[in-house]
C-alpha cells in the first residue's frame, strides 16, 4: 500500500465516522490534528469528501 493509499483510507475512514454521527469531540479534535499534520491528508480528506457527495448524488441503477 503506498502513502497515498494510506491517506486515502484514512481519510474515507474520517468521513464515514463524521456520516455517521460518531464524531465525538475527542475525535474531532484527532481529526484536526491529522488534517494538520501533512497537507496530503487535508488533500485526500477533499478528494474522499467529493466522492462521498457526488456518490450521494447518484440514484442507485435499478
Amino acid at each position: 500500500m503506498t502513502a497515498a493509499d494510506a491517506h486515502w483510507q484514512t481519510a474515507l475512514d474520517w468521513i464515514m465516522l463524521q456520516q455517521q454521527g460518531e464524531l465525538t469531540s475527542e475525535r474531532q479534535a484527532q481529526l484536526a490534528a491529522w488534517l494538520r499534520a501533512d497537507p496530503a491528508h487535508r488533500q485526500a480528506y477533499d478528494e474522499a469528501n467529493r466522492v462521498w457527495l457526488i456518490t450521494g448524488l447518484i440514484p442507485p441503477s435499478t
